[in-house]
């Protein structure tokens, strides 16, 4: 481990590793579970859709709370709340009664946590970490998410489905509550290092003009506005490839559910490898030319997952995919966390997740009924030509980095 990153960082690394290899086991339990209750794609889609509508049901008023309360203390709660979630399904499987709306109910409280969980943790980075290390941190919390929620989850999580379709909700409900037990030592050194006391609470208002601050931030600002709506439409295609990638792979290809889990991987192996060397890519090409490769590399894998006609093509379209994660998603954390300050970072960030990830419903839906009727692979074609459409629509976006990245002083705050 890297001793520059000190301590503390590793001490959140811990708890956010543990976390992630939870969500890496009910990733493909959800979806499986889904499809042997209903057989069909549109079961899958409405599952999907209700554990990404949180963000758009309480993103705003998440922020306001992880701004006027301690974001680690609100992270522990949104933990234990989602590990109590996962008992539905458990239940649901004893019991032998298989409504969806339980399970859509269980994800939804799942995403409800995720909302707080993801809008406070890159907060709780910026107070341990010195900002010339920001790169290095988010790389190996990016190499973490790939390893443990897409290498290491998956395949576990479907070997566990096999055996007990409990198997995996319970050992993810563990791993939650071990996650948020994690981060109870933090308190005081994140205290310390918060440019506010990230453990005081102040009297929350839950007025429109402050549910709205975090959104108007993010819509007018010249680098976070734009890099949201770029982000929405990554998560529109996104979600719709995740969500048909288990009809593809299952239905259509008639592979088995571990087949599944080992394509779900690939995109991961080739991550956690980019991942080690992506701040030398940002160091030489710069880091607009890192997304810029991103989108290249997406584009080109959904295509590939378009074609695939077996297994073989499959893994190397998933191992492509995961080559554009890091240089996208390093960049995008990094400039968010240099650019804002961290008065409205929590109302930014969950606002920011209200705009990037506002289509990820939509995106689940749609890919269910366009997979019912033409087939998973239009999916991935319609992808490719989407994120590909960034590479012309996102130019201003890719210059106004550049500068800020240069002189972030020049950038208002």
């Amino acid at each position: 481990m890297r001793t520059t990153l000190g301590r503390p960082f590793w001490t959140l690394w811990s708890s956010y590793a543990t976390s992630n290899l939870g969500d890496g086991l009910n990733l493909v339990a959800f979806p499986l579970l889904a499809l042997a209750l209903t057989d069909g794609a549109t079961g899958v889609a409405i599952i999907s859709a209700f554990r990404y509508l949180p963000f758009l049901v309480i993103g705003l008023p998440a922020g306001v709370i992880l701004d006027r309360f301690g974001r680690r203390r609100v992270i522990i709660i949104a933990q234990a709340v989602r590990a109590l979630a996962l008992l539905i399904p458990v239940i649901v499987v004893a019991t032998g009664w298989s409504p969806l709306a339980l399970l859509a109910l269980s994800g939804f409280v799942v995403g409800s946590s995720e909302v707080f969980t993801d809008g406070g943790i890159p907060a709780l980075v910026r107070n341990v970490v010195a900002d010339e290390h920001l790169e290095l941190a988010n790389a190996r919390l990016g190499a973490t998410e790939m390893t443990a929620n897409a290498i290491v989850g998956p395949p576990i999580g479907a070997a566990l489905f096999v055996v007990d379709p409990t198997a995996p909700f319970l050992a993810s409900l563990a791993l939650y509550g071990a996650s948020a037990s994690l981060l109870v030592p933090l308190g005081r050194v994140i205290a310390r290092g918060a440019r506010h006391h990230d453990d005081g609470d102040e009297e929350v208002d839950f007025s429109l003009a402050e549910l709205t601050a975090g959104l108007r931030y993010v819509l007018g600002h010249p680098v976070v506005r734009p890099l949201a709506f770029a982000v929405a439409l990554f998560s529109f295609v996104g979600t719709a490839t995740e969500t048909v990638l288990v009809i593809l792979v299952v239905d259509e290809l008639e592979l088995s559910s571990f087949a599944f889990g080992l394509v779900a991987t690939a995109s991961a192996v080739t991550a956690v490898a980019m991942s080690f060397v992506v701040t030398r890519v940002i160091g030489r090409w710069g880091h607009a030319a890192s997304m810029r490769f991103a989108v290249v590399t997406y584009a080109l894998a959904s295509i590939l997952f378009g074609v695939a006609p077996g297994f073989g093509l499959l893994i190397v379209a998933s191992a492509v995919e995961g080559v554009s994660m890091p240089a996208w998603n390093v960049v995008s954390s990094t400039v968010r966390q240099r650019l804002v300050p961290d008065r409205v970072f929590g109302r930014m960030m969950t606002a920011y997740l209200f705009v990037a990830w506002s289509m990820q419903p939509v995106g689940a839906l749609v890919a269910g009924l366009v997979a019912d009727r033409w087939g998973a692979d239009r999916v991935f074609y319609a992808a490719a030509v989407i994120v590909g459409s960034l590479l012309v629509v996102a130019r201003p976006l890719f210059r106004r980095i550049t500068a800020a990245m240069a002189d972030p002083t020049t950038v208002p705050g």
